[in-house]
């Protein structure tokens, strides 16, 4: 009981990042709201998100109407204090080769006990990208995608993305690249802690591949160390791989 008294205390909410805001209601709103109208506008605000498209805005009209493809919230744990996960799918300009743009809304709320919601501050997990800059190998739906994952101590979650990109048509080679980012709740923000790549490569003009792949593996007592195993493709299999092991100290992971 006092453990969890300490627990409950020890999470403070800066006024600034308190929301007036029911999640559920929020949700039914963003879902219901026409592509562009007002009420998407409001949605979006209401949480505090950035406006759809956002930085990489594509110069098309379509690009005014983005359409909501799905609002997901997961049960997080970053904090113990049940904590959310909040995502908001868009896409822009679909069909257009130049122009379609993938945009993620994403957030993590923690209840407060008076009613309202604090939206941890710092790292924005939020990305938009165009379609066409994924990898050209097995690439996923979505530009980054979240996973939940106990790290630095038992009981709590990080939140590890990992982000797609590539160049596909440029006729003087392409391009693919897969990296892994894990971001940790320190107080009322969110911090990353460690980001590494897992996946590059390179195909020349000519049919030529130089593929380099990372290999993530965790240590088994918490905070858990972390193993990276950089392995670049020879003419048939890994040739000499290189091992690196990080541990954390001060907030982050560094290498040992």
């Amino acid at each position: 009981m006092i453990a969890a008294l300490i627990l409950s205390a020890a999470f403070v909410c800066p006024e600034d990042q308190k929301l007036r805001l029911d999640l559920k209601e929020w949700k039914a709103a963003m879902v219901a709201a026409k592509p562009g109208s007002d009420e998407q506008h409001y949605a979006l605000a209401a949480l505090r998100f950035q406006s759809v498209p956002g930085d990489n805005t594509p110069e098309a009209d379509c690009a005014d109407k983005p359409v909501l493809e799905g609002v997901d919230v997961f049960e997080a744990n970053l904090t113990g204090q049940k904590d959310k996960l909040v995502q908001a799918r868009f896409r822009v300009c679909k069909g257009d080769k130049a122009n379609e743009t993938q945009a993620l809304r994403i957030a993590v709320v923690v209840p407060l006990a008076d009613g309202q919601l604090c939206k941890l501050e710092g790292e924005d997990l939020s990305v938009d990208q165009r379609a066409s800059d994924r990898p050209c190998e097995s690439p996923g739906k979505l530009p980054r995608t979240l996973t939940l994952t106990e790290l630095t101590q038992q009981g709590r979650k990080v939140v590890q993305t990992k982000d797609q990109s590539g160049s596909c048509d440029d006729p003087a080679g392409s391009a693919s690249a897969v990296k892994a980012a894990f971001f940790e709740a320190q107080g009322p923000g969110l911090k990353k802690i460690f980001e590494t790549p897992l996946y590059d490569s390179t195909t020349q003009a000519q049919g030529r591949q130089l593929v380099a792949r990372w290999k993530l593996s965790f240590g088994p007592t918490f905070p858990k160390e972390m193993s990276v195993q950089r392995c670049v493709d020879g003419a048939s299999q890994c040739e000499d791989p290189d091992v690196y092991v990080y541990a954390r100290a001060g907030g982050k992971y560094v290498r040992k």
